[in-house]
């Protein structure tokens, strides 16, 4: 359940998201801030105590208080539903393993609830076969009263998830969706810059010397797998280099699973290449291609970083305890990011337009980059 939040708390959090309110701000000392939200100070320091607990200010007996963030608008008695899979096992969905979506929803629940909403789950795992549950929960969670309902990963066809997304904006509901898929004009959009991610993969292998740069994507009929792609080949341009079509190796067999298997094998196709010739670093479109190629690497005897380099993206665990460098999508941030975005649609009213949100993921070094073999 979302917390109980009272006039005076919601009034305040108006107040500090005013466009003149900056994080770092000090705030009016107490009488003044009860002043200017029409209220008794006895009534304001609940208020205070709920926000600074929440993180968004913090309070000095001596110099007063201070705005850390900016807070999410109230959100009270809105039901927030999050359609996603949530019981995968081990297994990964679409290149998700689930302790990602289980830490995105997580973060969403607590910002919601300490906005005052309340987030009701709707798991898409047994139902993951049937190619219209995407679209049958999404109208469950509209009939049993949600406010808006969070797409996140859920698994399903494009145009079951168009049809879903269209049925929100027919019934009422905002749409927000948490995908690589992009839907313009159908629902809000809160997802990573995959393209951004590539382009600081190869720019941290150029710092480490590499000039023939490699990328494996497996299957460019995914749009995250095209995304990463033209973020590998614009940091290549940006460098004034020019891609060789042999350094890329993704086929064009429409939106089938990426595998380890895929990563193995572009391997061995650059292994064939003259010595001279052959990329010298790869950047891997998720971990699970870059777990392929480290696989395959140790069946031939290769080492890492000493005969080539590798980045991957996601992060994945395996990611860690392989000790792959790779292109991490924060989660927390991700969670905030949605939860917020949908507190401050249901506070424009029904009316609201849609918004894209495109966050900046982040690189991870460890142990797989180094300088090019002599």
């Amino acid at each position: 359940m979302g917390r109980h939040i009272s006039e005076v708390e919601s009034r305040l959090r108006d107040y500090l998201r005013r466009p003149e309110q900056s994080a770092g701000d000090k705030l009016p000392g107490e009488r003044d801030l009860a002043l200017a939200l029409g209220v008794g100070r006895t009534a304001l320091r609940p208020a205070l105590k709920a926000l600074e607990d929440e993180g968004v200010i913090r309070r000095h007996a001596r110099s007063g208080a201070v705005l850390v963030s900016i807070p999410a608008p109230a959100g009270r008695g809105a039901t927030i539903a999050v359609v996603a899979p949530l019981q995968i096992g081990d297994d990964r969905i679409d290149g998700n393993e689930p302790w990602w979506i289980h830490r995105v929803v997580s973060t969403i629940e607590r910002v919601a609830s300490a906005a005052g909403a309340e987030v009701v789950l709707y798991d898409q795992s047994p139902l993951v076969a049937d190619p219209c549950s995407v679209k049958d929960l999404a109208i469950r969670a509209a009939h049993e009263g949600a406010q808006a309902v969070i797409l996140l990963h859920a698994v399903g066809a494009r145009a079951k998830t168009s049809h879903a997304l269209a049925v929100m904006h027919d019934k009422g509901v905002h749409p927000i969706i948490i995908s690589s898929r992009s839907y313009p004009g159908l629902a809000s959009q809160v997802y990573f810059d995959s393209g951004w991610g590539t382009y600081l993969a190869v720019r941290h292998v150029l710092e480490h010397g590499h000039t023939r740069i490699g990328f494996v994507g497996g299957s460019s009929g995914h749009e995250w797998v095209r995304d990463r792609l033209a973020g590998y080949l614009a940091a290549l341009e940006a460098a004034d280099i020019e891609a060789s079509a042999s350094w890329i190796v993704a086929d064009d067999e429409g939106e089938r699973a990426v595998t380890r298997e895929d990563g193995a094998a572009a391997l061995l196709h650059w292994r064939e290449m003259p010595a001279e010739e052959r990329p010298t670093a790869i950047i891997a479109a998720n971990d699970i291609l870059a777990e392929g190629v480290l696989a395959e690497a140790h069946a031939l005897e290769l080492s890492l970083p000493g005969d080539f380099s590798l980045v991957g993206f996601d992060n994945d665990p395996a990611a860690m305890r392989l000790g792959l460098t790779t292109i991490e999508r924060p989660t927390e941030t991700l969670g905030d990011a949605v939860a917020r975005t949908v507190l401050e649609r249901l506070a424009a009213g029904p009316e609201a337009e849609s918004v894209t949100l495109r966050l900046r993921p982040v690189l991870i070094p460890r142990k797989t980059v180094g300088p090019p073999p002599k």
